[in-house]
């Protein structure tokens, strides 16, 4: 999914996003976003923790299905 792919930022989009569209009815427009990694693993990881992604063991890449997981249950996150 791309930027024009949501509907509030393109009304020709082929894509439903009644969620994000209602966060931007109400207000919430999300034009710019930065990230310290290219990959989902590691994007996730500062996304979920508000460190870089270089300060876990995880510099480069992403994690398989069964790999250990990276956030140990101590670290605090968003979620928490």
């Amino acid at each position: 999914m791309g930027y024009g792919d949501v509907g509030a930022y393109n009304i020709e989009s082929k894509i439903k996003t009644p969620g994000l569209d209602k966060l931007a009815s109400d207000g919430m427009m999300f034009t710019d976003a930065h990230t310290s990694s290219a990959v989902c693993t590691p994007t996730r990881y500062g996304i979920l923790t508000g460190r870089y992604n270089w300060r876990s063991r995880l510099k480069s890449s992403v994690l398989g299905g069964s790999s250990k997981a990276l956030i140990p249950n101590s670290r605090a996150t968003v979620a928490s």
